[in-house]
């Protein structure tokens, strides 16, 4: 045979060995895809098992909500905005009748806030208790009093605290006799026996937070400061100096 002849054989024989190649991928990939088929949609009952986690259970009963709690706290708010109002008014134009014709007012702010028609009533007595006590009682008053100097309500400051900035809002502050007054009022009830046991606790539990406010206010006047905690409802007063 002639080269020719032999180039001419070589390339039928390379065509059939393609051919049989694409026909052997075929049918491999025919296989493998029968093969995924089979897994993918094989029934449930030759499938693997998943083990199955067990649903946390029901709690038997829902925590109670602290509807106490929560009202004496809206109580606190709605009390808190009488007070700055008092002091943007100036404490003379303020009366104890004035502000016993808050209660319409003080219904509808306190019911916005959430408070439970049942709880109404009393927690509207309770902001006017506050407001009254405030404006007849001679530590209330002095705490209002225009004579002090650089007075400030609901006081917005910013500060460094433990290495990031942080905000307080102080109750009340002013200048008297050059010192530094930082109160914080708190409007809560007491109904057991011992008032005064009652008073140290909150002004062991809230010592801490009024020595944060001071830190915050030195950084911004060198003054002496004291401290105080104000009790409108049980007529109850404790101060003490922040020294550092």
């Amino acid at each position: 045979m002639d080269a020719a002849g032999e180039r001419l054989r070589a390339r039928k024989m390379l065509g059939r060995d393609s051919i049989s190649n694409r026909a052997t991928s075929d049918r491999e990939r025919s296989v493998a895809a029968r093969a995924v088929s089979a897994v993918a949609f094989a029934p449930p009952d030759r499938m693997e098992a998943v083990p199955a986690v067990a649903a946390a259970p029901a709690r038997a009963e829902a925590i109670a909500f602290d509807w106490a709690h929560e009202t004496a706290r809206h109580v606190g708010i709605v009390a808190h905005r009488v007070f700055a109002q008092i002091a943007r008014d100036g404490l003379e134009a303020w009366t104890p009748s004035r502000a016993a014709a808050l209660a319409a007012r003080l219904r509808v702010e306190l019911s916005s806030a959430g408070v439970e028609n049942a709880e109404l009533e009393g927690a509207t007595a309770s902001v006017l208790q506050s407001v009254i006590a405030l404006l007849t009682e001679e530590r209330g008053r002095w705490l209002f009093d225009s004579a002090h100097d650089d007075a400030r309500s609901e006081w917005a400051i910013a500060g460094i605290d433990g290495g990031a900035v942080a905000h307080v809002v102080i109750d009340r502050s002013f200048i008297a006799d050059g010192t530094r007054w930082i109160i914080d009022f708190k409007t809560g009830t007491h109904e057991g026996a011992d008032v005064d046991a009652f008073i140290e606790r909150e002004v062991t539990r809230y010592r801490g937070q009024l020595e944060r406010y001071a830190r915050f206010v030195r950084s911004l006047d060198a003054r002496p400061i004291r401290l105080g905690l104000y009790f409108p409802l049980q007529l109850a007063w404790r101060e003490w100096s922040c020294e550092g």
